[in-house]
């Protein structure tokens, strides 16, 4: 099942590699990655798509929330 992936992280070096390195161990393939900074307050958002097995999607985001400089994230399935 598709699922669409918003995560709100601190802007540091790293962290997007470290969150496509997690999907990468698992063989999730990234379909759509956008990630940006938030102007002068140092976040940055970091929305994906990508086609992850229902059985595995909670733990792929409850690793990615332990990333340190994760703040918050949230999932949910794309109907189309």
């Amino acid at each position: 099942m598709k699922y669409t992936v918003d995560i709100v992280t601190e802007n540091k070096p790293g962290v997007l590699y470290r969150i496509a390195g997690l999907l990468t161990k698992r063989k999730i393939n990234i379909e759509r990655i956008n990630a940006y900074a938030v102007k002068g307050n140092g976040i940055s958002n970091i929305y994906f798509t990508a086609d992850i097995d229902d059985k595995i999607v909670y733990t792929v985001v409850k690793q990615i929330n332990k990333i340190i400089e994760v703040i918050e994230i949230k999932y949910h399935k794309v109907n189309y």
